[in-house]
This record gives structure tokens, sequence and C-alpha cells, in this order.
């Protein structure tokens, strides 16, 4: 069976005085980790929104793709900041946080090649703003280390979850009789 827990798994699981396994440390920072992605994310859809207000059309890419990416970062971690307390949730938005990191990596390098170095006023598309500007680099950075942080946690609960580190305290061990007894049985039936 694939979704069955091995005897090794149950035995490493340590228990509390009330008789209840440990949880894996790992779930509170991931918590964390999705709602600083969240405010990050937070933060630069509202500046990148205020900046398309601004801006005459055609609109830069830089920032269509900066709002676009921290809409859909927005929505996600909106959703998964309550992931870690659920005790089915083994860290599998891992793969999710690695795509996520690469794309605000990129949102991170479109805005430093826009506004840092003494570009914010001369060669902007949006005028003036160098506030906000400085301030979407810093958040976008923020999303991006804390996402790489996220992938880097999340995969050491999904490791642990698989080798059998940390176990739940909703799932019980199975006692099933081993084969030796189960033989003595029924040779004294027949």
């Amino acid at each position: 069976m694939l979704f069955r827990r091995s005897r090794d798994r149950d035995a490493a699981a340590t228990t509390t005085a009330t008789g209840r396994t440990r949880r894996s440390p790992l779930r509170p920072l991931i918590s964390l980790n999705h709602f600083m992605i969240f405010v990050s994310a937070t933060i630069v859809t509202g500046i990148a929104a205020y900046f398309i207000h601004l801006e005459p059309k055609p609109h830069s890419t830089h920032i269509i793709f900066q709002e676009v990416i921290a809409v859909i970062t927005l929505i996600l971690y909106a959703i998964s900041s309550i992931l870690p307390f659920i005790s089915r949730y083994r860290g599998h938005f891992m793969p999710v946080n690695l795509i996520l990191s690469y794309l605000w990596l990129t949102s991170f390098i479109f805005s430093t090649q826009d506004w840092a170095g003494g570009r914010c006023s001369k060669f902007s598309t949006v005028a003036g703003h160098c506030g906000l500007k400085k301030t979407m680099i810093a958040f976008n950075f923020l999303a991006l280390f804390f996402l790489m942080c996220n992938t880097v946690l999340e995969g050491f609960l999904l490791r642990q979850e698989r080798t059998g580190a940390i176990a739940d305290h909703t799932v019980e061990p199975k006692h099933r009789p081993d084969t030796a007894t189960t033989a003595n049985t029924t040779s004294n039936v027949v």
C-alpha cells in the first residue's frame, strides 16, 4: 500500500507526557513565512497598481509582470497560510514555492534594473515617486527571500514526514499479530 505507515515511522515518533506524538517545529516557521510572503505580495500589489494607475498607456511590461506575479502570490498565500496547521499537510507546497521564487527573482531584477543606481527619476516610466520605487524593490527582495526560505523549510518538512522523523498525533499505529502467533493459532485449530 502506498499510503500505509510503516512500523519504523511510528517507532520514530516521540511521545509527550499526554501520549501524543510531537509535531514538527518547522510548521510554525512555514506558517510565518507564508504570512510574510502574503504581506510582501500585498505591498507590491498596491504599489504596482498605483504605478499602473499613474502611468499613461502603454504600460511598462516590467510593472505589469510585477503586478501579475504579486496578485497570483497574494491569492495563493491568502489560502495557504493555514496549510501548516492542517495535520495532513506534509510540505507539498514546496514546488509552488520554488516556481514563485524564480518569478520573484525576475521581478526583483526588473525593479532594480529600472529604479536602482540613480535611475529612479531619470529613466523611469513613472516620474518621481522614488520612495515608493525603493519600497517596491525592498519588498520584492523580501518576498524572494521568504520564498527561498520556505522552499528549504518545506523540503525539510517533506523529508521528515517521508522518513518518519515526526509523526502525527491523530493517527495511531495499528497493532497486528505477527506471523509466529498467527501460525501457532492456525495449526491448533486444524
